[in-house]
């Protein structure tokens, strides 16, 4: 008898992380026997080839679409949203499902099925479909808005408290994030490492050069790695990654800003890691520079390649370097040029480059699997 999975990621068009751990989940699943559905807005094979060299998982797959919210008019967009969210909501309380997994943080109702559910931020809990949550505005000082307000919350309430997800077991995708799900009462919360490509091969000697591999968007926060980069003007920076798809908002006028303003020794190179894997297997040391609470494929896949990895305290990079036991941390751009400089004029032979990248192993996608696939024997 097939065994059917339901796999639930509604905004698989962002092509980062997030879409390569659910992605390994289905493939584990599929490895074990399921069938699995995927729910997303897209659906491409070519896409997830190009991006991660995974399109035969998605071509094993079965797809149920999830639609994107598109208002109809400029204002009362929250309000929009709930008749969308309602209808969005509910569409897999009928299932044939035996197991689910939300791999990004849905409020989709899925009853009667054991469902696992993924956090990468607190922020994000339970906020798919848009304007499901009970997060957002609920208030305002403004007296004419009052009443539109009032009438949004208790509307989210209700349809909140009626159709509310029970996930069996909550991923937390890093050490911060499993604290704040703790911290509001989900004791089902348990510490996951996502699964992160490990095949790179390291290059010695290593040149004396700093790179990060990301996406240009305000929570990366490229102002750091371009002031730590000012600091060391004598040391080529690179910044690998793509701009956002957007052609206006905060995001779109944030990366225009940060490539408009690099300092001269950052070279910015328009690529997915799989078409320049050879910055990270040439280059001795990656900067991290995000605020996410999540753990950073990025920054273990730099390990695989033997970079010596530095980041910033207080963020999910620090599970990362912890656990490897490798790398630095700094709390200012100072101290962070500092220790970058000692990094790149320390003398360094190939087995500490092999040492350094053998300990990416435990955040491989082989290890990631075997946690799902137990999930679910």
């Amino acid at each position: 008898m097939t065994k059917n999975a339901l796999v639930i990621h509604p905004r698989m068009s962002y092509y980062a992380g997030g879409e390569l751990l659910c992605l390994y989940v289905c493939m584990a699943l599929q490895e074990v026997g399921y069938k699995v559905t995927l729910a997303s807005d897209v659906f491409s094979p070519a896409d997830a080839e190009r991006f991660f060299g995974l399109g035969n998982v998605v071509q094993q797959c079965d797809h149920r679409k999830v639609a994107v919210f598109s208002p109809i008019l400029p204002y009362f967009v929250s309000l929009q949203r709930i008749p969308y969210a309602m209808r969005m909501r509910t569409m897999f309380s009928k299932t044939n499902a035996d197991v689910v997994f939300s791999t990004q943080s849905t409020s989709f109702y899925v009853p009667k099925r054991k469902l696992f559910h993924f956090v990468y931020n607190i922020l994000d809990l339970f906020n798919h479909p848009q304007g499901s949550s009970l997060s957002g505005p609920e208030s305002s000082k403004e007296p004419i808005k009052k009443p539109y307000y009032f009438l949004l919350r208790q509307v989210r309430r209700f349809f909140w408290d009626k159709y509310s997800p029970t996930p069996a077991i909550f991923f937390a995708v890093g050490s911060l994030v499993l604290q704040d799900l703790k911290e509001r009462g989900y004791e089902n919360s348990r510490l996951i490492f996502p699964p992160c490509r490990t095949s790179f091969k390291p290059r010695f000697p290593k040149k004396k050069q700093v790179v990060q591999y990301t996406r240009i968007l305000p929570n990366k926060r490229i102002e750091l790695f371009s002031e730590i980069a000012r600091l060391l003007p004598q040391y080529p920076f690179y910044l690998v990654g793509r701009t956002p798809s957007e052609r206006s908002g905060t995001n779109h006028e944030y990366s225009q800003r940060i490539l408009r303003e690099l300092p001269r020794n950052v070279t910015y190179v328009d690529a997915l890691t799989r078409e320049r894997p050879d910055l990270l297997e040439d280059s001795k040391v990656y900067l991290y520079t995000g605020t996410e609470a999540g753990i950073g494929v990025a920054l273990v896949e730099a390990i695989a390649a033997g970079c010596v990895p530095f980041s910033p305290y207080g963020v999910g990079a620090v599970d990362i370097i912890e656990a490897a036991g490798v790398g630095h941390l700094f709390s200012s751009a100072q101290q962070g040029a500092e220790r970058i400089e000692t990094t790149l004029e320390d003398k360094q032979t190939a087995q500490e480059v092999h040492d350094i990248s053998d300990k990416a192993s435990m955040f491989s996608p082989e290890s990631f699997e075997e946690q799902i696939k137990k999930l679910v024997s």
